[in-house]
């Protein structure tokens, strides 16, 4: 018997987490208390117009949604989600991507969760709005797509004017470094973007990433410029192209210095930018992730190629 009402009692708690987002909402479709929107993946979904409670998984547009003033929205963010530091340190972890927990977030009551086309599967959208809970998926490859992202996120929570500001800003910090760089050099030089290290199988950014257009701002052409996407490449392919600068976003870890693996890399030490040791430490969660801090990325590329 008491195994019996043991068993009872846990099927009850799933109940209640699962069947709880639903009655918290208390939003049917209706034009006065909800709302329809298309995400950047074309998706219809029906939104309640003054969201309270936001589960997001993705650090950019987490990033996002500070810089446009409604982090006090935020009940629940991914595991990586961590900039900025003093605004997310005290809101509860979810796991995220491969680690995707759905009862951590469905025990938020979260009237919305927010994640990227890359790390969300459509099993894991429709448990979620089976559960009543509506997702909004990004997919921001190239800046256009991180204002079309900005957009989006600010009609959701009711601040447009705050988003085209945002955009507006971002704007200007590419312009203002294009310009420099215009007036920095009239030399043709290339440049190579290391995503992961040699150890994991070398990765870069080609054409249509923001990565790229950051790189054609600032008068460096990228070598793998017809490549498309991000994609995987090979050591010898980096030999032949020979690129001037290279830019890796690889962290230090222990026992491991991206910088001093490069310099030192095996049957690398002709390539123009090792010989000259013109490689940058990025900081990998500036250049990587699609959102307002790719200022901050143009600004200090800038600084690496034309004042150091």
């Amino acid at each position: 018997m008491r195994k019996t009402w043991q068993g009872i009692l846990s099927l009850l708690m799933i109940l209640s987490i699962a069947f709880v987002p639903v009655n918290a909402m208390d939003v049917e479709a209706t034009s006065t208390d909800a709302t329809e929107i298309t995400d950047m993946l074309g998706r219809e979904l029906t939104v309640v117009n003054e969201l309270r409670r936001i589960v997001v998984l993705n650090p950019a547009d987490a990033e996002i949604l500070v810089a446009l003033g409604a982090d006090e929205l935020i009940v629940g963010r991914g595991e990586y989600v961590d900039y900025p530091a003093n605004r997310m340190e005290n809101i509860p972890t979810v796991g995220s991507g491969e680690n995707l927990n759905l009862e951590e977030i469905l025990a938020l009551q979260p009237q919305l969760v927010v994640d990227t086309a890359m790390s969300f599967s459509p099993v894991e959208m429709e448990r979620l709005e089976e559960a009543g809970i509506p997702v909004y998926v990004t997919d921001a490859s190239t800046i256009a797509e991180v204002y079309e992202a900005i957009q989006g996120l600010a009609k959701l929570v009711n601040k447009e004017a705050e988003g085209e500001a945002l955009i507006a800003e971002m704007q200007a910090t590419f312009e203002e470094y294009t310009h420099l760089a215009k007036e920095a050099t009239e030399e043709e030089h290339t440049i190579y973007y290391e995503i992961s290290p040699l150890e994991f199988g070398l990765w870069t950014a080609g054409q249509g990433t923001f990565m790229d257009e950051i790189g054609q701002m600032l008068q460096v052409n990228n070598i793998f410029a017809e490549v498309e996407g991000w994609a995987e490449i090979s050591p010898e392919q980096v030999l032949d192209l020979n690129p001037d600068y290279i830019v890796t976003t690889s962290m230090p870890a222990d026992g491991f210095d991206p910088i001093d693996e490069l310099l030192n890399r095996t049957g690398w030490q002709d390539v123009t930018a090792i010989d000259r040791q013109q490689v940058f430490q990025a900081n990998a969660d500036e250049f990587t992730r699609p959102g307002p801090r790719l200022t901050d990325a143009i600004e200090s590329l800038y600084h690496f190629i034309y004042e150091e």
